[in-house]
This record gives C-alpha cells, sequence and structure tokens, in this order.
C-alpha cells in the first residue's frame, strides 16, 4: 500500500521533487496534493493545491501523515527551516526525496526530511542532518558533516572533511576547499572558493573568498 504524501509549500522547487516522486516513486507514494497561501497556484505537474497550512491538521486526521518541504530558498534558509518544524511538530513523517541518478554512499549517514537532486554525489563518511538540500550537480565529499538546515545549492562542491554548521547556504558553483568550516547562518556566495574558516552569520563572496 502507498504511503499518502503531501507536499509544503510550491513553486520552482517543489515542482522538481514532484518530478522526482511522481517519475521514480509513484509505487511507494501517492501525491495527495500541496498547500501553499499562494492562491494563483492551482496545479502543478498535475497535482492540485489543497489550500494553505491551516489546512494540515484536517490532512493529517485523513490519514495524509508523509510530508516534504517543497520551498528551497536562495542564501535564506529560514522559511525551509520553519516550515519543516511546524510539519514535524504537527506529527509528519518527513520523507527523505533522493533522485536514483544521485550518488549516494550506503557509508553515508543521513537525517529526515533529506532531498537530493540529480547528479548529486554524497561520499562514504558523509553526515547530513535533517531538512538538508543537496542540490542538482553539488559533491559533499568524504566526511563532510552538514548541519540541519543547510542548502548546498547546484554544481557546489564542499571538499573532504568540510563542516558546514546549521542553517547554512552554500551558493552556486562555490567550492570549499578540505578541512574548512563554514558556520551557523553562514552565506558563501555563488562562485565562491572558501579558503578558510567562515564565520557564523558571515556573508563570503569571490575567489579567494571574502566577507562582506
Amino acid at each position: 500500500m502507498r504511503e499518502r504524501i503531501v507536499a509544503i509549500g510550491g513553486g520552482g522547487h517543489c515542482r522538481v521533487l514532484l518530478d522526482i516522486l511522481l517519475n521514480h516513486f509513484a509505487h511507494r507514494f501517492e501525491l495527495a496534493g500541496f498547500v501553499d497561501p499562494d492562491v494563483s497556484l492551482r496545479q502543478m505537474l498535475g497535482i492540485s493545491r489543497l489550500g494553505d497550512d491551516a489546512i494540515l491538521p484536517r490532512l493529517l486526521q485523513e490519514g495524509i501523515a508523509g510530508s516534504f518541504i517543497g520551498v528551497g530558498g536562495v542564501a535564506n534558509n529560514s522559511l525551509h527551516q520553519r516550515l519543516y518544524h511546524r510539519a514535524a511538530e504537527l506529527g509528519f513523517r518527513m520523507i527523505n526525496v533522493i533522485h536514483p541518478q544521485a550518488i549516494v554512499s550506503t557509508f553515508a549517514q543521513l537525517g529526515n526530511g533529506v532531498q537530493v537532486f540529480p547528479g548529486a554525489i554524497i561520499n562514504a563518511g558523509v553526515t547530513l542532518g535533517n531538512n538538508v538540500i543537496i542540490n542538482t550537480g553539488a559533491i559533499v565529499e568524504h566526511d563532510c558533516r552538514v548541519g540541519d538546515h543547510v542548502h548546498i545549492a547546484p554544481a557546489a562542491c564542499l571538499g573532504g572533511g568540510v563542516v558546514v554548521e546549521e542553517s547554512a547556504f552554500v551558493g552556486m558553483g562555490a567550492r570549499v576547499i578540505q578541512q574548512r568550516r563554514v558556520g551557523r547562518d553562514a552565506v558563501v556566495g555563488a562562485g565562491a572558493v572558501v579558503l578558510r574558516d567562515v564565520r557564523a552569520g558571515e556573508t563570503v563572496v569571490g575567489v579567494p573568498a571574502r566577507a562582506i
């Protein structure tokens, strides 16, 4: 019997996740719909908008127990984080969505609500926290530790042993060399090359990356 699930949040990020689930995991999940405050969103990929977040408790009562966060965010993970906590507190089971064309080592540890997009690579010894996004073509090398609610954007690369703390964002095509730390709520800009630790809350850009 397939598990009934609901997407929380619409838009482009949700569309990619729906595509993964519909094309590769239809045998496991039944997509009941998505919730979003934008009333102009009626359907995505044939999946209907059910209403806004206020109907989530009712959906639980109707037996829709699984969920995923359909909001990505650029340089700000606060909404992604807030929606995750809201759903988890209500009692939803936060599913992992992992594209079959991603490479995920059997020796990596993944939390709940993790999203791994096509072409991503997660190597041995990696630990991913809850509600982490590893976006299209991103590379997380061996022994990295990635905290809760982190977003590693498309084509970004973390060298071996990198630590990315909670709610940080690593932008498209950015590079963080081995054994460096990206602090909590920090932002690494697109294309940046990080050669030193990034402090909590700091935003760095450029080659080599410098604080702004």
